[in-house]
């Protein structure tokens, strides 16, 4: 893989992971989190590692309120606890 190529393939997976949250309505608490350098790191390594590009295109595409992330999203896990983070802060005490 040329340098080129990998750069290429960076900014593709870090424009996806930033669409994701954005679609999710995560972005502003994550980068909000303690060692939220640490977390972006680490999600953006799981990002870069998945091989499902085109279903998350397809999906970032298709999804218009989703609750949570695609069962293949490898920050699948970090997106619905975030998710289950801000939906606790935000419903009425019962």
């Amino acid at each position: 893989m040329s340098t080129f190529d990998y750069f290429s393939r960076l900014t593709q997976r870090a424009d996806l992971m930033e669409g994701m949250m954005k679609k999710l309505a995560v972005i502003d608490e994550v980068k909000a989190m303690p060692g939220h350098g640490g977390v972006l790191r680490r999600a953006a390594n799981r990002c870069l590692t998945c091989e499902q590009t085109e279903a998350c295109g397809q999906w970032l595409s298709d999804a218009e309120n989703p609750d949570e992330a695609p069962g293949y999203c490898r920050n699948h896990d970090l997106f619905a606890r975030v998710r289950s983070k801000l939906d606790a802060e935000t419903s009425p005490a019962g």
